[in-house]
């Protein structure tokens, strides 16, 4: 197809041939368990889809004009106050840690040719529908640019696993190993914590740009996640249902790889499919090519901060490498705050050592560790006991592993909050008291802009 080109490119740190396509821009220079209850959150509608046209809208339906390039200025970007208004409660930083997504950032903001600024969203249920990742995807990038929809896992993991602003037509023909039950082989479970391993070619999924919407309508560049290893087999990547790339997996060595494919910025379907023998899986990226925002959402739905620890180290890190992850943001801990089981030394040593694997990957992308929103007992939704402490065990891991910290509990109101919103209208958080509403999710989303836009604002008078 005109405008095309498909290229295999071999991120594993080996030397590559001439024909080898390079990584794109932003990406690095270098390259037991108890089982548990997943519960399942209120069925949550998707964001209406808005029309297409000259003006983007941002997480809250707000009319955002899209600055026309011609007219962007090359002076250092200023944030108006207004545009972090309910920021109320900073980012704690005393490391320094948000620096390098700042810049990022800056450099987006200033319309560096093809600057990105990556967010890789690790989250539990709270977020299991991508609710509060697409509402900081939509405002991101109506602020600074579309940089795509980001990645997106072969095969759902869970029951409520959904991902907005894509369409993902996930045939259930895949075999899926997820992070919860660490059963995959060697703890490769790929960035997004699901691995999907083929069960013959009937196994296939198709990721299609939306029709319209605040995010999704467009891509430039697919990136198929996958393992190379002894026993693989071919998996095709076929553009607007043409004749297929195919990729053979095997290898003498198990490494992760990712295969390239570039077409022409608009509307696209990449058919994913195995061709012979078994293909082991991770995910695509679909991104545009900057500058732009991309936000991730990695939702691990019903997770502990135990799980974390199923990651093999050395492959998290390598996934996040390959990724060029900016910002690492983890907002996890509902299942851990609420458990019969909980116990606080545990907790702190898997949520670092979590933190640390990711890390590793990126040693120099910001980290942001997010606290726990309020959580009630029922009925009447009391905030329970647990949480205020809770959050200062998130702050401690936080500031103990070098990053940064987010008190997403006080800057939503602080106790009472969970029966606060649900009794608002419209209500905010479900009858759980612990699981947002679309309206909720929304809220959350804004202010978790805001408080970014704050800290870039610091950041650049800073300086």
């Amino acid at each position: 197809m005109a405008g095309t080109w498909i290229a295999l490119v071999l991120l594993s740190g080996a030397s590559c041939s001439p024909s080898v396509a390079q990584a794109p821009p932003g990406a690095p220079a270098s390259e037991r368990a108890r089982p548990e209850t997943q519960r399942e959150i209120d069925a949550a509608m998707p964001v209406p889809p808005q029309p297409d046209g000259a003006v983007e809208h941002d997480a809250g339906d707000t009319p955002v004009a899209v600055p026309d390039s011609a007219d962007v200025s090359t002076q250092t970007p200023r944030i108006d106050p207004s545009e972090h208004a309910r920021a109320t409660v900073p980012i704690e930083d005393p490391h320094g840690a948000m620096r390098h997504f700042y810049e990022r950032l800056e450099a987006v903001a200033r319309h560096e040719d093809g600057a990105m600024a990556r967010i890789s969203f690790y989250s539990d249920s709270v977020n299991g529908t991508d609710l509060v990742s697409s509402a900081l995807r939509h405002s991101m990038q109506a602020r600074f640019g579309d940089g795509g929809k980001g990645f997106v896992p072969i095969a759902k993991g869970w029951p409520t696993h959904f991902h907005r602003d894509v369409v993902w037509l996930d045939q259930r023909t895949w075999s899926t190993e997820v992070v919860n039950r660490g059963n995959a082989p060697a703890g490769r479970y790929g960035l997004g914590g699901v691995v999907a391993t083929s069960r013959g070619r009937r196994s296939m999924t198709t990721f299609r740009t939306v029709a319209a919407g605040p995010a999704g309508t467009a891509v430039s560049r697919l990136r198929l996640f996958y393992l190379a290893w002894p026993r693989g087999g071919s998996v095709g990547v076929a553009v607007d249902g043409g004749a297929p790339a195919v990729v053979d997996t095997r290898a003498d060595e198990a490494e992760d790889r990712v295969f390239d494919v570039a077409v022409d910025d608009g509307p696209h379907a990449f058919d994913v499919r195995a061709v012979d023998g078994r293909v082991r899986l991770y995910g695509v990226v679909m991104e545009r090519d900057g500058p732009g925002v991309v936000v991730d959402g990695l939702m691990l739905i019903g997770a502990r901060a135990r799980r974390l620890v199923h990651f093999d180290a050395g492959h998290l890190g390598r996934q996040v490498a390959l990724r060029g992850t900016d910002l690492l943001l983890f907002w996890m801990g509902a299942n851990d705050a609420e458990s019969s089981y909980f116990d606080e030394t545990g907790f702190v040593a898997d949520y670092s050592a979590g933190i640390e694997h990711a890390r590793a990957g990126r040693p120099d992308a910001s980290c942001l560790v997010m606290s726990i929103t309020d959580m009630g007992e029922r009925p009447g939704g009391a905030t329970r006991r647990r949480v205020p402490g809770f959050v200062d065990l998130q702050r401690q891991v936080a500031l103990d592993r070098g990053c940064a910290f987010f008190d997403l509990f006080e800057a939503t109101g602080g106790p009472g909050t969970a029966r606060r919103w649900f009794r608002s209208q419209p209500r905010l958080i479900s009858g759980d008291y612990t699981h947002l509403t679309p309206d909720g999710a929304r809220a959350v989303g804004e202010i978790l802009h805001h408080t970014l836009l704050r800290g870039l604002s610091e950041h650049l008078d800073g300086r």
